[in-house]
């Protein structure tokens, strides 16, 4: 974001920028959750990315890019164009994985792209008619956490009789801490959401989400968010990547086999060092892809990524408080969501610079 804010510092040196995006809006998903319940509007929860792009003398290609050539520094789009660029930027996140279990219901929803959640809003609220909803969510972390929470709210605020189920995989939350796993359990169950934990599942089909065992669990609605990956673009290109698939770059955020090739944000894998698939990373980030693209182009000093500092992590569980979670310190309040609310606002104030709310 901080690339396109700025891109008239870019253009006004004499460079050509071009933006290649399916959507002319980037959702920030922080606050998508949120915006499944009605806590938030569409327009409080993106960036007109075209127009920001376009008013800042870059060029916006509405299209997707399905192969990269690092040889003849080329990206093959998917309406058949080519784009050549000196140097290339992927920005272009994660996506949950259906393929492990193949999914043939229209009413199933996927935690990416966010806008999905806005989508599954509507059609819950289409669909309400008196009878009682089955919510199925499946998935065990945060954005699991975060969809059946927020479902609560939507269902609670619109006078909708629902019973919703996470159906959480081995274990709710596993790699944190007890403290937060019992926070987020205690929760839920005065809310009368029902959490199923040591459960797989292994087929989505004919209103049911089947588990491992041969058991189904009926729906009306299916949320999946059991993980996310970076797109195979990279692996299919031949570039070199992680183990998850992840563009492979360096602390500078180069690619490590194509130096003129950088990446952040999800799509992206560390050199030497695990990052958490978390938003904080990739806004910090930001100013760093900012300084070595233009570093790249005109033969500038490199800043490398930090991944040292400590984040604060807060989720949103829809009741009107979070979860907090920094250094060992892990409670449960009102006090935490408004600091949530405090702190993606102004990530958007920042950023929402063409006109979205108006």
């Amino acid at each position: 974001m901080t690339v396109m804010s700025q891109l008239d510092h870019y253009t006004g040196r004499g460079h050509h920028v071009t933006l290649i995006s399916p959507y002319p809006y980037h959702y920030y998903s922080g606050m998508g959750p949120g915006l499944l319940s009605g806590i938030y509007k569409p327009e409080e929860v993106r960036f007109h990315v075209q127009k920001m792009v376009e008013d800042r003398g870059g060029v916006f290609v509405r299209d997707t890019v399905v192969r990269v050539d690092p040889k003849q520094r080329a990206l093959f789009l998917n309406s058949g164009k080519q784009v050549h660029y000196d140097v290339a930027s992927f920005n272009v996140g994660s996506h949950v994985p259906v393929r492990s279990a193949p999914v043939s219901d229209s009413n199933v929803y996927t935690a990416k792209p966010v806008q999905n959640l806005s989508k599954a809003r509507q059609a819950i609220l289409e669909s309400a008619k008196g009878e009682k909803l089955r919510l199925v969510v499946v998935g065990g972390g945060p954005s699991a956490l975060e969809i059946s929470g927020n479902l609560w709210r939507l269902v609670h605020d619109n006078g909708i009789t629902a019973m919703i189920s996470l159906l959480a995989g081995r274990k709710l939350l596993s790699p944190f801490p007890q403290k937060l796993r019992r926070l987020a359990m205690d929760s839920f169950t005065q809310r009368g959401i029902e959490v199923i934990e040591g459960v797989r599942v292994g087929r989505i089909g004919s209103g049911n989400a089947f588990l491992e065992d041969g058991r189904g669990y009926p729906f009306d609605f299916l949320f999946l968010a059991w993980g996310i990956r970076p797109p195979t673009l990279f692996e299919e290109s031949g570039l070199a990547v992680g183990k998850d698939g992840g563009l492979l770059v360096d602390n500078y955020l180069r690619s490590v086999a194509s130096p003129e090739i950088f990446g952040g944000g999800d799509c992206i894998s560390l050199q030497g060092r695990h990052l958490d698939k978390v938003g904080v990373y990739a806004v910090r980030q930001n100013p760093i892809l900012y300084h070595n693209l233009l570093a790249a182009l005109e033969g500038g000093k490199m800043k490398r990524f930090d991944t040292s500092e400590v984040y604060l992590l807060l989720f949103n569980l829809g009741d009107g408080k979070a979860i907090f979670s920094r250094k060992g310190w892990i409670w449960y309040g009102r006090f935490n969501f408004l600091l949530k609310d405090y702190i993606d606002r102004r990530f958007m104030r920042k950023f929402q610079v063409s006109g979205e709310l108006s």
